[in-house]
């Protein structure tokens, strides 16, 4: 019986991350799928509707759509997916019973800060570097501390389909576009999760450090940052390849850098525990998520904001093989296990989302 109606941006990152626990849950049958607000508004007869990555294409909450939505159904819960601790759509909240996000900022009084290009990074580089966009959004931010109480961390894209695969995810798209959701499933790669991926690295490129550009310049600028720490340095493997090269570095790396993107997760992020590479990252104290790999010194190495010890420790690591490994493989097994315990984890979000206890 499907019994709870999933609304949903249907792209690369929906139908391979963020609806995978959905789409392969022993409740999978229960969930109907749709992009059609309109099929949501008219023809649904469910009382249960669960909103994922609405309002992101174009970037602009339709306050009226909600109403509608809110009026209609008696749960109402939102799965926000931006990559950052940062909720650029919080207009959603007096609306909807639940908010689920990928990642929280551990203060929650941010919420109440318009941080300017929506993230603590941008709001960083803008107030330190006087980083400015052409056009800066201010964004909403919660003002009834009752809304605190709405907020949820559900499940970030380390969860997804792994290794990336840009045409074949992209044909799955279009299926599930125009045939349903459900055609995305055979695109899955098989689960296999190796015993020691730290062990069959054989560690044969040094830092990998393939990095693209962002337009956005308060995001963009932590990025160019980096590029000029690195700049020459022989240890760092730089610049752009296609995805197939891509992917076979990361599988011969010892060390991983991962920098902050439109938000602090990345892909690379998790390509870097699934190849057994040491994960060297911009810090994350202030962020909670799951899976969580970002413990100090024991799951990933961070380096300062400003970049400047970026190098002293990439390189330092390179020199010390048995810490490298010992950090990469304690990444690993906390990305495993979390793993395995996914399917818990979503059938106690989902009873959440029925209106039990969490």
């Amino acid at each position: 019986m499907r019994d709870i109606t999933v609304l949903s941006l249907f792209d690369r990152i929906a139908c391979f991350h963020t609806l995978k626990p959905f789409l392969f849950s022993p409740h999978s049958r229960r969930f109907r799928f749709t992009d059609s607000a309109e099929y949501c508004l008219t023809k649904d007869r469910n009382r249960v509707l669960i909103l994922v990555r609405l309002f992101l294409k174009p970037d602009r909450v339709d306050l009226d759509l909600l109403r509608k939505l809110r009026d209609k159904y008696e749960r109402l819960v939102y799965f926000h997916d931006d990559a950052g601790g940062g909720i650029p759509r919080l207009e959603v909240l007096p609306f909807v019973d639940l908010l689920y996000h990928k990642a929280l900022f551990r203060d929650r009084n941010l919420y109440t800060r318009r941080l300017y290009g929506k993230e603590l990074f941008s709001d960083y580089y803008h107030e330190k570097y006087g980083i400015a966009d052409q056009e800066n959004r201010e964004r909403a931010v919660i003002t009834d501390p009752a809304d605190f109480a709405k907020l949820r961390l559900s499940w970030n894209i380390g969860i997804g389909d792994f290794p990336k695969r840009t045409l074949h995810q992209r044909a799955a798209v279009a299926l599930a576009r125009t045939l349903g959701l459900w055609w995305v499933r055979p695109f899955y790669n098989p689960e296999r999760l190796p015993e020691d991926p730290v062990g069959a690295n054989p560690g044969t490129l040094p830092i990998h450090a393939r990095l693209g550009l962002i337009s956005r310049p308060s995001i963009g600028f932590h990025r160019e940052l980096i590029l000029k720490k690195i700049a020459g340095n022989p240890h760092f493997l730089q610049g752009e390849v296609p995805q197939k090269q891509y992917n076979r570095e990361l599988a011969a790396s010892k060390i991983v850098l991962s920098p902050f993107g439109w938000g602090e997760l990345c892909f690379r992020d998790y390509e870097a525990v699934r190849s057994g590479a040491l994960l060297l990252k911009p810090d994350m104290s202030h962020l909670e998520t799951w899976p969580d790999v970002f413990v100090p010194g024991e799951t990933y190495v961070p380096f300062s904001w400003d970049g400047d010890d970026l190098v002293e420790k990439g390189e330092g690591y390179l020199a010390d093989d048995g810490e490298r490994k010992r950090i990469a493989r304690n990444a690993w097994e906390a990305y495993r296990t979390q793993l395995l315990g996914l399917e818990e984890r979503f059938e106690s979000i989902l009873g959440e989302i029925e209106g039990g206890r969490p």
